[in-house]
């Protein structure tokens, strides 16, 4: 007994993203946290209000000491000294804006400008102004020189690893749920290939689990569908076949006791009576040999392909169609599209099964179309197939005819002319077509009216 798997639901998944994601998120602010305390506590980064501090500490000695001295001013500390009464410049570090900006924090004893903070400190003969910023930033003069900013470098640092993260934690609940996503996929590509008797493995997750468990119900239910069609069309064929041999016997005595009585002198009328027995016996035999290969071919008929001439082959199929026209006046127009040169052409075809589904397009191409009308056969070779289209003058196919015309003994549209016709010809050509790996197809010519029949195969002999 197979062990079971513990299973959870796509809400918990859910869930679990949630909580993972979420766990990460902190864990990378706190961890900021902690790098930034480390860093300020190693010096290699000062607090926002270190300059203040420092400038703090130097403005008692600054307006008590009787010479000032640059010494005075902490390190990296912009300042100007400004001589009482006409505020003229003595000495100092700004540049022309903090000039202005120094002038005017006097008036006003200290100015502040977003982070940027002049400090007035008075003396009895000048005013001294410090020129500070309250921000964090690095000690080192390399790192200030590229990371002038130190909270909006932190910031897109944290950004960046914050998408990193969410990416990653995505990524890794995505490949969970994208392996069970992979194993429905497998189950119904194993479904589509009629490969129905698989066992996939369980999903841990509730809901994919009661997938593959419908899927795999779905195909064994489909598995024992196909085999009981697959009974019942075997013992049809079986069926068909029996009594084709069984019809055959009967007619081949007709056959045979019309043919003594032909031999015979008989009347005018008694002649007719003969040949009219005669043509019926060996019309009943052609269908009865039909539906023989038919049933052979449906089963396990052998196909033997050789290497053909498609000239020869075409030559033959010409000569055999143009005996079928006889006396009608149906015209053949035989084309090849260009690049085909069918003299150095060699196809690898069972010749004899597909000369008999050609003929039999082509001849009921032939029944469907009125005197005078016009018989299209074109060759096309195009991406290592070769078609064969078949075009007629008739009234086309219908809707029902398009769905239905090779399924065995469909007579079509009751508006069609011809009359011997049971149904066994495109069957026969659609699994002549099949067992040489290729297809046929039916539509209708929109602009010239008829019916458009094209038998496709692949030429290359690995097919």
């Amino acid at each position: 007994m197979a062990k079971r798997l513990k299973q959870t639901t796509l809400r918990v998944e859910l869930l679990k993203y949630v909580i993972s994601l979420t766990v990460c998120l902190v864990s990378i602010v706190l961890i900021g946290v902690f790098l930034n305390q480390l860093a300020i506590n190693s010096g290699l980064v000062v607090n926002a209000n270190y300059d203040e501090r420092r400038v703090l500490e130097a403005e008692s000695m600054i307006q008590e000491t009787p010479q000032f001295k640059r010494e005075l001013v902490p390190d990296e500390i912009p300042f100007v000294v400004l001589k009482k009464p006409a505020l003229e410049v003595v000495d100092g570090s700004l540049d022309a804006a903090g000039m202005s900006s120094a002038i005017r924090a006097i008036q006003n004893r200290t100015a502040y400008q977003g982070q940027s903070v002049y400090r007035v400190v008075e003396r009895e003969d000048a005013y001294v102004v410090l020129h500070y910023k309250v921000r964090t930033r690095f000690t080192s003069p390399f790192l200030r020189e590229h990371f002038p900013d130190y909270e909006v470098t932190t910031i897109a640092l944290g950004i960046v690893l914050i998408i990193g993260v969410v990416l990653a934690v995505t990524s890794v609940f995505a490949r969970r749920l994208q392996r069970q996503f992979d194993r429905i996929q497998e189950l119904t590509r194993s479904i589509q290939n009629q490969d129905l008797s698989l066992e996939a493995q369980g999903s841990p997750i509730k809901e994919f689990d009661d997938v593959m468990t419908s899927l795999q119900e779905m195909a064994k239910a489909l598995e024992a569908s196909l085999k009981a069609q697959w009974k019942t069309e075997t013992r049809k064929r079986e069926q068909i076949a029996a009594l084709a041999h069984d019809i055959k016997i009967p007619v081949t005595i007709i056959k045979g006791n019309a043919e003594l009585l032909n031999l015979d002198e008989q009347s005018e009328e008694h002649a007719g009576y003969t040949e009219y027995i005669l043509n019926a016996s060996n019309r009943i035999e052609h269908y009865v040999n039909m539906l023989i290969q038919l049933s052979k071919a449906e089963q396990d008929m052998a196909i033997i392909k050789k290497p053909t001439c498609l000239k020869d082959f075409i030559d033959e199929l010409v000569q055999d169609f143009t005996g079928y026209i006889g006396h009608r006046r149906i015209e053949l127009e035989f084309d090849v599209m260009e690049g085909l040169k069918i003299e150095q052409s060699t196809i690898y075809i069972d010749k004899a099964l597909l000369h008999r589904a050609l003929m039999n397009i082509l001849t009921n191409a032939v029944d469907y179309s009125p005197n005078g009308g016009k018989i299209g056969l074109t060759l096309i070779k195009r991406d290592q197939l070769l078609s064969f289209r078949v075009t007629d003058s008739g009234p086309g196919f219908t809707l029902e005819d398009l769905e239905q015309a090779t399924q065995l003994f469909y007579m079509g549209d009751k508006s069609r002319t011809a009359t011997e016709h049971y149904g066994i010809g495109l069957t026969f050509a659609s699994n002549v077509a099949k067992l040489h790996h290729g297809t046929l197809t039916l539509r209708n010519l929109q602009w010239q009216g008829g019916a458009e029949v094209t038998f496709r195969i692949p030429i290359d002999r690995s097919h």
